[in-house]
This record gives C-alpha cells, structure tokens and sequence, in this order.
C-alpha cells in the first residue's frame, strides 16, 4: 500500500506541475503575442503618422483650391501629385496614399498617389467619390470633424491583407479643416513574423521545461514524497495508540522533520483549541446581539411612522433607509419647528459601520437642536460643522440637504452641504433634478461657509432627495443607475403619492442591479405639498 501511495503522489505532483508548465507556457505565449504585435503595430502606426503629418504640412490649400474646385489642373496640383508618388514609391509598405475632402456621408478624391506597379484602373481620380465604410465612418469622421490627426492604432484586415491606416487634416488659412491625407500601410508579413516569433518562445520554453520536470520529478521523490510516506504511515499509527514518528529518518533541515516534530503537540493543542472556539462562538454571538441592538437603536432615532402627520392636510411626506450593512451612516429626518414649518434632513456619513453610525446620531442631534431654535438651514449647518471640526481627529464628515418649508405659502429654504441635487415635479409635468452650486460636507474643515438656496413649491408639486446609494448601484455589466435611471423611475407614475414614489424606486434599483450586492446604504425622501388646494376626500 505504501508503494501505491508513493507513485500516486509523485504521479499527482508531477502532472499538477506539468498542469502548471503548460498552463504558463500558453500565458507567455499570448502574452509575447500580445506584446510583440502591440509594439509591431505601434512602430508602423507611428511611421505611418509621420508620413501623413509630413504629407500634410506639404499640401496648401490655398495653392490647391483651384484644382479642389474644378478638377482642372495647375503646375501646383501637378507638382503635389508628383510629390505624393514620390512619398509612396519610396516609403516602403505604403500601400494608398490619397488626399480626399471629408463629407458628412460619403468622402471625394482629390489625388490618389500611384506608382509605375498600379493597375490604372484601381487608382481613384478627382472627383471620385465613395461611400464611407462602417470603420471609416466611426474611426476617421470624428476625428476629421475635431480637426486632429488620428493618434490611436486604426488595424485593419482586408481581402488584400492586414494594414494600419492614418490620416492628418489640412487646413486652410482660417485654420478650417479642408480636407484630408490618408495613408494605409500594408503590413503583409505581419501575422508570419509574429507566428515564428511565438512558435520559437514555446519551443524554448517547452524544452526548458521538459529539463525542469526531469529534474523537479527526481529531487520530489527523493526528498518529499519518501519523507511524506513515513510521515503518512507514523500519523496512522496515532489511531491505534502506538505513535512512532521515527524522526531519525527525517532530513534534520526539512520542514518535514519540523512537521512531525510539531505532530507530537497536537492532541495537546487540539483540547485548547476546541475550547477556544467554543469561547470565541460564544464572543460572537454576543457581538452579534449588541450590533442587533445598536441598530434597533439608529431604527427608532428616525421617524418610521406613517403617515407622519396623519392630522395634516397641505402635505404627504415619506422617507425610507436601506441598510448595506448591520449598521449604516445614512439618515433621514423630517419634523415641525412651529405649525407653518417643516423641516426636512437627509444626511450620509463618510465610512460605515458603528463610527459612521454613532457620529450620525450626533449630525442628527445638532442639526435638529439648531434649526427648532428657528435658524435658517445655512445657519444651522454652519453651527453644526464648526462643533464637528473640533476634536474630530477620526476626520468624518457628513453630507447633509436640509430644508425648511414654510406650509401656509409654499415658501422654502435649503441648504446643500456636499449632497445630491434634488429633483422637481412641477404640477401636472415631469420630473427634473434641481441643479445650483453645492457647499462641502459639514466638519470637513475650518472656515466653511454655507449658502441658501430659496424655492417655492405651489400647490400639487412633489419634491424627491436622496443620497448617493440612489444613484451609484451598478448591474453586472458595470452599468451606474445614475440620475437617468432616477428620472426614469419617477416619471413612470409622476402623480403618485410619495410613499409609491420611493417603493417604485427601491423596486427599479432592485430589477436593474439583479443578484448584485448592494454596496452602499439607500435613502429617500419624498415631499407632495397640497398648500390649502388639497380635496379632502384623497386623505380618506
């Protein structure tokens, strides 16, 4: 039986090492590939620039608009014509070399460089003109329209062979681009070289390997899997009570020999291991009851009640939270400094967990003392980020959008610290984010002032906030929700009560980031304002 587990494991070790030779011999394969054809196709992409720039700086416009325009030639359009058969008989690989005027469809030759070699027939001439194909019209047309010359690698493989194309603008006096040079640079030999270059790398590497294994096979045996099988048979033996590792037959400077010498503690450390564990399990489950405690805590310091304000009538409001973890830095808040004004928070901690939770409570705690003491929201933000800035050495900061409504006239005031603009629906139209300049995060630093932001809302018109856990999720295509997909949502029932609004919303997050994880904290807040125009019979 030792001698069959002897050669399965020198079998297993040796083909996991063959696995792995293999499987490196294909990486550098394809990454030499990679490399190589990257640096071919860049050093010909820079040639071929070079001979588009030089081309270019030659043709003036000015001299060849007579000929551009007629088709009649000059001793100028003659001279250039000659120039760039020149510049094609003797730059080798260059394919095509043409001047054309770029259109919104389609492009027309002006000259086509040719030499004693072309067929005549295939040569474009002046007036020419030609559809341009799918690559040209999504690689070349946005570039002649910025007026720039092409700066990335344009490959491309065509019934003729593979070739890099290149193209620089010319101008006119008014720096106006009139028209373009391009030159296609044939690159026949390309796949050849590369493939002889890759096939002599795995060749080499094959050999270095086959000399690797031999070796690795023999020194594995000798000094690992021998060793190992003693060590197997002696581990058995502990069952049985006549544990005998024999450490004599143990190289005394292998990790084997250390590992049977440690084998003989084990049964010691295997009881206070089990009882650590239990400790530790014990420890745990207590973490566990604080954090669900800890967050039962933040849960009942924001409103949760709804309807809010069940005895109001110029108004409908609803927030809700959805945590990323046990305990998240996001809140909401809303309540009445006096009968005519509601005040309106919402709020996102910088980190997560507990820090983020506990200095939450304590944004939520100043920001509600300062604005019941009638304060606008700059004032009260101002206030609360200069008690926050001292001895904040954990450096947290939070964003904050808090607003104060006056009820009786619609009248309101805001003040954006850091935050997301809010969105607008005006009555019986759609959605729209509010965009004005924000202030940064409160406690962020000394010396920060913030600003106000006046509003009216008229009666029928639905007020949306939120935080950046609204707009960030991401699908498995890497695709952002954004304001967008916001928008996008709201607008769907534009007229519904703000408690549908954020269910619609959490339900569109949900269908569009599928089985993702939620990565950050979500939280909303709605506000439907009625004013003195509200029907009694909608509140039944």
């Amino acid at each position: 039986m030792k001698k069959s587990t002897r050669h399965s494991l020198s079998r297993r070790v040796t083909l996991i090492q063959l696995a792995l030779m293999i499987t490196m011999v294909a990486i550098l394969a394809v990454s030499s590939y990679m490399v190589f054809r990257r640096t071919y196709l860049r050093f010909y992409n820079q040639k071929g620039q070079d001979i588009v720039r030089i081309v270019a700086a030659q043709t003036d416009w000015e001299q060849l608009e007579h000929f551009a325009e007629t088709g009649e030639p000059d001793s100028y359009s003659e001279s250039l014509t000659e120039f760039y058969n020149s510049v094609k008989m003797n730059f080798t690989g260059v394919g095509y070399l043409y001047l054309f005027v770029p259109g919104e469809t389609s492009f027309t030759y002006l000259i086509e460089a040719q030499t004693p070699e072309d067929d005549p027939e295939w040569v474009a001439h002046w007036g020419d003109i030609f559809e341009y194909t799918s690559y040209e019209y999504e690689k070349l047309l946005p570039d002649v329209r910025a007026g720039k010359p092409s700066t990335e690698i344009m490959f491309m493989e065509t019934a003729l062979g593979a070739g890099i194309e290149t193209w620089a603008p010319v101008f006119d006096a008014s720096g106006n681009v009139r028209a373009m040079v391009e030159a296609d640079y044939e690159l026949t030999d390309l796949e050849k070289e590369i493939d002889a270059f890759v096939l002599r790398i795995v060749l080499f590497i094959l050999l270095c390997t086959l000399v690797f294994l031999t070796v690795m096979f023999l020194y594995m045996r000798r000094s690992i899997v021998q060793p190992i099988v003693r060590l197997n048979a002696s581990v058995d033996s502990y069952e049985h009570g006549d544990f005998d590792l024999q450490l004599e037959k143990f190289r005394t400077d292998d990790e084997l020999r250390n590992l049977a010498v440690s084998f003989t503690d084990m049964t010691r450390r295997i009881d206070a291991y089990t009882e650590e564990v239990a400790r530790a399990t014990e420890e745990q489950g207590r973490i566990s009851a604080e954090y669900n405690v800890a967050k039962q805590i933040q849960t009942d310091i924001l409103p949760s009640e709804f309807p809010a304000f069940p005895e109001r009538r110029d108004f409908d409001i609803y927030a809700s939270l959805y945590s990323s973890r046990e305990i998240c830095g996001d809140y909401y808040d809303f309540f009445l400094i006096d009968e005519d004004h509601l005040a309106m928070v919402l709020g996102d901690v910088s980190g997560k967990g507990v820090p983020a939770a506990m200095f939450m409570v304590i944004v939520k705690t100043l920001i509600k003392n300062r604005a019941l003491q009638g304060f606008s929201p700059a004032e009260v933000l101002q206030n609360v980020s200069e008690q926050l800035v001292e001895g904040n050495n954990a450096g947290m900061y939070a964003t904050v959008w808090l607003a104060v409504l006056e009820l009786s006239t619609g009248k309101g005031m805001a003040a954006n610290a850091g935050a997301e603009h809010p969105v607008l629906r005006r009555a019986g139209k759609r959605f729209e984010l509010q965009e004005y300049r924000h202030s940064p995060p409160v406690g962020a630093m000394e010396g920060v002032r913030f600003r106000d932001h006046g509003f009216q809302l008229e009666p029928g018109d639905t007020l949306f906030v939120y935080t950046d856990g609204v707009k960030e999720p991401r699908n498995k295509r890497e695709e952002t929700f954004g304001t967008a997909g916001i928008l996008e949502a709201l607008n769907r029932e534009p007229e519904a009560t703000p408690s549908v609004l954020l269910q619609t919303m959490k339900t569109t997050i949900d269908s569009f980031t599928g089985e993702a994880i939620q990565a950050d904290d979500i939280t909303m807040l709605s506000l439907k304002y009625y004013g003195t125009a509200k029907p009694s019979d909608e509140w039944k």
